[in-house]
């Protein structure tokens, strides 16, 4: 446990200092960013992964589930940054081009926040129904933004 706290915490180490130095799309490489993307990606798949097992019946609660709630809502606030203009037709990219100028695709970030916060409240709560409902809010939210905008 404490190995993932440590590789999460030198990702969103990394990623937020990527970013800040990236601020300036123009000054990014857009294959940097699609990298960046791809590792924050994974960085959420880690985190959320044994919680929406728990929601879906598949494992128990995680000990460390609110930690990891917190981590998501960590890790909102740079997700974003690695869609920037520029990345939308690079090889290996899975996010339809549509997507960078979709004012949908704006408002799925600010329900995926909404939904980690929701999500760190029930972790924190320790009521293991009100984390179900909340985990299966987050994939729903995921789902949506998939549907739509993700090859």
């Amino acid at each position: 446990m404490r190995f993932s706290k440590i590789v999460l915490s030198a990702a969103v180490a990394s990623a937020t200092l990527f970013a800040a130095f990236a601020a300036d799309a123009q000054q990014a490489k857009p294959e940097d960013l699609l990298k960046m993307r791809q590792g924050l990606k994974q960085a959420v798949k880690m985190q959320f992964g044994p919680l929406g097992a728990f929601a879906q019946g598949k494992g128990d609660l995680p000990a460390d589930a609110d930690a990891r709630a917190e981590n998501l809502v960590a890790l909102m606030k740079i997700l974003p940054s690695a869609w920037a203009p520029g990345t939308e037709a690079l090889p290996n990219s899975k996010t339809k081009p549509a997507a960078f100028t979709s004012p949908e695709f704006g408002q799925g970030w600010q329900e995926l926040g909404k939904s980690f916060v929701a999500l760190k409240q029930a972790t924190a709560s320790g009521n293991a129904d009100a984390i179900k409902a909340a985990t299966a809010n987050v994939g729903k939210t995921c789902k949506a933004c998939h549907d739509n905008f993700h090859e």
